[in-house]
């Protein structure tokens, strides 16, 4: 895919208006709640090897208990013809573990059956329906209001008072169960999405500067738009680069990283990504900071070398004592930061150091920081700094589409909905208070 470097208006990037279920009772109503609790799976036994995802919604699944709702919870797992295409059994009796109460598995989406079941529903009850996806109208490319007339969404809708999206991870995708429903019933925010798009408002939304954004991992392509997006909108002071990304922009500054990195470029037709990191460079060369020194594996040890005693027959792996100097040097004083992807090969022993000294350093200027992306996560997870850097995001592609200047489907059809959401509120709490 091609990079089409333009200007942007000086336009921030804003999370978008949304009701949040704060706002509302729900206590005896049939609730839609959609869930993302997409997990890994072993592909030889089937099961989950993961529960972070399940564990991330209990705060919205309990709060819904305790008010006596009637909750329906709605999700999705792996993608038609893949092997973690399977049902949500396992998450129910998972979810149904952790909460100490059970959640009621249901193994079909909408129908006869479905419609008892709801009917059945007591006050603090949770139902947990089949994988959304087992259902072509989730996925079918259409327009939010034709999703909102799907059979799928019509049916559940007709049995349901309230919709709460608390997907964040899954709101970059247009599909019926995100975007439908806000269409017609009252739409809110659940505590997991608030508390994301609360922790990324704190970074985008201006109030606490300077910010860093610091990139790193191997989403070259995805990386770069979003590095382009932030600087146009300045929602960043400093834009530090790391990983096979910082490689990219090493090698656009004129770097020679060695014929390994060389044939990665061409086998991976990287070149548009050279021509982008180029531009950037020019346009912003005060704003990104780029890697000073590398480390490489010489003889299966760690050895750090600077730019230009880069061998041809040498890997590069992490970034290296020096740049991370740099680095405290550069955002010392800074309020805000996003962190996503890793510094270098954190998989291989000796080459997570870039990455947990980076998290350490954030951690240590008390810099209110956004982690996203997995292995970042579960870096700062094992060093023990998620409460002490600020928030680990559960958002992959939702966070880069995000920060990379995109809507999000199912953030848009929460704000379109906001006003009917609050005025149906406002009635129904009028109602509460009419004596």
């Amino acid at each position: 895919m091609g990079f089409l470097v333009l200007s942007l208006p000086d336009k921030r990037l804003s999370v978008p208006e949304h009701v949040s279920m704060d706002e509302m009772r729900f206590g005896g109503l049939v609730t839609l709640l959609r869930v993302d609790i997409n997990s890994p799976i072993d592909p030889l036994t089937g099961k989950i090897i993961d529960h972070t995802r399940i564990k991330s919604h209990i705060p919205t699944i309990k709060n819904l208990i305790d008010q006596g709702a009637k909750t329906v919870l709605l999700a999705h797992q792996g993608q038609r013809g893949s092997q973690d295409f399977i049902s949500l059994r396992n998450h129910a009796e998972i979810l149904s573990s952790i909460l100490g109460t059970e959640v009621k598995f249901v193994p079909e989406v909408y129908g006869k059956h479905v419609d008892e079941e709801l009917i059945r529903l007591k006050d603090g009850e949770v139902l947990m329906l089949e994988n959304t996806r087992f259902v072509d109208d989730e996925t079918r490319e259409v327009s939010y209001e034709e999703h909102s007339k799907s059979p799928f969404v019509r049916s559940l809708s007709s049995r349901a008072s309230a919709y709460i999206n608390d997907a964040f991870a899954a709101a970059h995708r247009n599909h019926a169960s995100l975007v439908g429903f806000p269409y017609i019933l009252p739409a809110f925010a659940g505590e997991l999405m608030e508390a994301e798009l609360n922790a990324l408002n704190r970074v985008v939304g201006g109030n606490l500067r300077p910010t860093v954004f610091l990139i790193g991992g191997g989403k070259v392509a995805d990386s770069i738009r979003m590095i382009l997006r932030i600087l146009e909108s300045n929602s960043a002071d400093k834009v530090v680069v790391t990983g096979l990304v910082g490689n990219i922009f090493l090698l656009a500054s004129g770097a020679r990283l060695g014929k390994k990195m060389s044939a990665y470029v061409a086998e991976k037709g990287l070149e548009d990504a050279l021509i982008a990191a180029h531009k950037i460079l020019t346009e912003y060369s005060s704003k990104v900071v780029l890697p000073v020194d590398i480390a490489v594996e010489r003889s299966g040890k760690r050895v750090e070398v600077d730019l230009q005693s880069v061998a041809e027959d040498d890997s590069v792996m992490d970034i290296g004592e020096r740049t991370i100097s740099i680095v405290r040097d550069e955002i010392s004083g800074f309020r805000t930061a996003f962190m996503r992807g890793p510094a270098g090969v954190v998989e291989k022993p000796g080459f997570e150091v870039g990455t947990s000294k980076l998290l350490q350093l954030l951690a240590d200027l008390k810099i209110y920081t956004v982690i996203g992306g997995g292995h970042t996560r579960i870096m700062a997870e094992k060093m023990g700094l998620v409460e002490k850097l600020g928030y680990a995001s559960t958002g992959g592609g939702a966070l880069l589409t995000f920060l990379s200047g995109e809507p999000l489907p199912a953030l848009v059809a929460l704000s379109q909905a906001a006003q009917r959401t609050r005025l149906f509120v406002k009635k129904l709490d009028a109602r509460v208070e009419r004596p």
